[in-house]
C-alpha cells in the first residue's frame, strides 16, 4: 500500500500533538535507576576523584531515594565511561601516513631495461617485451 505525502503530513501533525503516557504531574518522566546513574555520572565521577568511596556514594544516593548496590553502581559508571570514550573516538578518521620527503616514488622501469646497478636475484627475461 503506497503512502502519500498527504498521509505523511497528517501523521506529522497528529504525532506533534501526542503526549507521552508516562508523564507525571510535574511534567517529568520517571527514570530507571540506570538512567538516573547515567544522568548523575559526571557528578559521581567527580565525587570519586575527590576521594569518596563507592559505598559512601551509594549511601548518599540512598538518602535521595535511589537504591543501588555498590557493584551495580560501579558497573553503571564503568559502562558510562566506556560509552563516553567510544563517542570521543567514533568519528575520528586516521589520516594517511605521511610520505617521506627524502625519497621520490620509483618509476616503473621495464624489466629488460633495468639499470646495471641491479644485481643479485633479479630475473631478466629471455625475450624482449616487443617479441612476446
Amino acid at each position: 500500500m503506497p503512502i502519500t505525502t498527504e498521509q505523511i503530513k497528517a501523521i506529522r501533525q497528529e504525532f506533534a500533538r501526542l503526549k507521552p503516557a508516562t508523564v507525571t504531574l510535574a511534567g517529568h518522566r520517571p527514570m530507571t535507576i540506570k538512567e538516573a546513574i547515567f544522568a548523575l555520572a559526571p557528578t559521581l565521577e567527580r565525587m570519586k576523584k575527590r576521594g569518596f568511596e563507592t559505598q559512601e556514594i551509594v549511601e548518599r544516593l540512598h538518602e535521595k531515594g535511589i537504591d543501588i548496590k555498590p557493584p551495580t553502581l560501579a558497573k553503571y559508571l564503568k559502562e558510562y565511561r566506556r560509552q563516553k570514550d567510544s563517542q570521543k573516538t567514533k568519528k575520528r578518521d586516521t589520516p594517511p601516513p605521511p610520505q617521506s620527503q627524502g625519497s621520490a616514488p620509483q618509476k616503473d622501469i621495464p624489466m629488460n631495461r633495468q639499470p646495471s646497478s641491479y644485481s643479485g636475484s633479479f630475473v631478466r627475461p629471455d625475450l624482449p617485451d616487443d617479441e612476446l
